[in-house]
């Protein structure tokens, strides 16, 4: 009687994840959720606080021929800038993203690069009351970018600078 010769069967090979590093840290994937939904609401918070601020320091530093005329009151035009703000925040993240997934942060000039695209992008097709204006404002959109990503950093959403 001959015997059965004894089938091992062989261990799946371990799948490498995309973004994944080689510490027990969160991988680019679950880095990259968090990057947008922060983009998604503490963009438009800090877009809002701006324009809300902008409102109430800028006549009295001088920036009237800046600003609108009749002011609006700052609650409303901040609340405006903050659900205008979420499509371009938007953008911003995604433009990101793909840094974020490969090597778990990004750096500040990316966010401001991202902010100023995305808000360039949005209020080319959407269009700004204010075209004059377009180019302090799309400054002022890199600065909040920046300000997200500085938050992110400090939160632990992204890696630190190395």
């Amino acid at each position: 009687m001959p015997m059965k010769k004894k089938v091992r069967k062989k261990a799946a090979p371990k799948l490498a994840v995309v973004g994944a590093e080689k510490d027990d840290g969160p991988s680019g994937w679950s880095r990259a959720m968090w990057v947008f939904l922060g983009y998604m609401l503490v963009g438009p918070f800090f877009a809002g606080l701006a324009v809300a601020a902008a409102l109430i320091v800028g006549p009295l530093i001088g920036m009237q021929a800046w600003l609108p005329d009749p002011l609006p009151e700052p609650g409303p035009a901040a609340i405006a800038a903050y659900v205008w703000a979420a499509v371009p925040s938007a953008l911003a993240a995604i433009i990101v993203l793909p840094r974020v997934i490969k090597h778990g942060r990004f750096s500040w000039i990316e966010a401001a690069a991202a902010g100023v695209v995305g808000f360039g992008s949005v209020s080319v097709f959407t269009g700004v009351p204010a075209r004059e204006l377009l180019a302090g404002l799309s400054f002022v959109a890199g600065i909040v970018s920046i300000l997200v990503q500085q938050a992110m950093e400090a939160g632990g959403i992204i890696k630190k600078a190395e």
